[in-house]
């Protein structure tokens, strides 16, 4: 190996060594599957390391993608996103094709867990067919995979970042990240990137009144009525911020309680009015 492709991945050294070692001894998988419990942590852009790697460099044309989509019909836009089966289609396709310049295709597979049904075991064919390919399955919630699909990929353990790593990332980039949001990330640099914008589109009034839980009714009540008319992934983000923020100050094992049945009642989609009276009230 001439150059070390992964020298801009930080941290993962599990990942880099076994990937090393198949680059170099030339045994490269027929698939692999990038698994980790948490999201944002280096998989694509490792994945995306080992597919020049495979097809050459500035060879986009024998590196497919594939990420979830909406439904193409306009009144589901709002609906989940999936990966279906016709984006299966077109990975056949692409694979049944010669590749331009590379000896071999490279598939790239983004949240491999959010295929649909069809789409997976339409998928699952296409891996227990030979092919002049590689697929690479990248996916933070390996579990909801199907076992056949994952008993064909050789995997690839992804680890979460130490703080010192996070930091490092993030400098990289230009961005600074408080004592706060490195404990929320969960050793996730792209965690800790969206919990960073993601509060940075709260009012700093709000959550400068939100340090501690609120002594005052009228304020409760105040905060509860503002909160409640922002939009349902803001509201559930709030609670978890609230939740590591308090819980370092106060290490109340009776607040954990009401967090956690103040995010069950939202994702049953209670009146968001009353799920945040319960939790602010005091």
């Amino acid at each position: 190996m001439k150059n070390n492709p992964f020298t801009e991945i930080t941290g993962q050294h599990t990942a880099k060594l076994l990937l090393t070692e198949a680059i170099e001894q030339n045994k490269i998988a027929p698939a692999y599957l990038f698994s980790s419990q948490v999201e944002g942590v280096g998989k694509g852009k490792t994945a995306l390391a080992i597919a020049t790697e495979i097809a050459g460099e500035n060879n986009h044309l024998d590196i497919l993608q594939i990420k979830p989509t909406h439904p193409e019909n306009t009144s589901q836009q709002k609906g989940i996103p999936a990966i279906r089966v016709e984006q299966v289609r077109e990975v056949i396709e692409f694979l049944s094709t010669s590749a331009v310049k590379a000896k071999q295709k490279v598939v790239i597979i983004h949240e491999a867990d959010m295929l649909n049904p069809t789409a997976a075991n339409k998928l699952l064919k296409t891996l227990e067919e030979p092919k002049t390919g590689t697929f690479i399955l990248i996916s933070s919630y390996p579990q909801k995979l199907l076992p056949t699909i994952k008993s064909r990929c050789q995997i690839i353990p992804f680890q979460r970042l130490t703080d010192e790593e996070v930091i490092s990332v993030l400098k990289d980039q230009q961005i600074e990240v408080t004592e706060k949001i490195l404990a929320m990330s969960s050793g996730s640099p792209g965690q800790a990137i969206a919990n960073i914008t993601m509060l940075a589109s709260i009012s700093t009034e709000i959550t400068s009144q939100l340090e501690v839980p609120p002594d005052d009714i009228l304020n409760a009540l105040s905060l509860s009525n503002s909160i409640s008319s922002w939009n349902h992934e803001t509201q559930l983000w709030l609670l978890t911020y609230l939740q590591h923020n308090w819980w370092q100050k106060l290490k109340s094992t009776q607040l954990l309680a009401k967090f956690t049945q103040a995010r069950k009642q939202l994702l049953h989609h209670v009146s968001p009015r009353s799920v945040w009276d319960n939790l602010l009230l005091p």
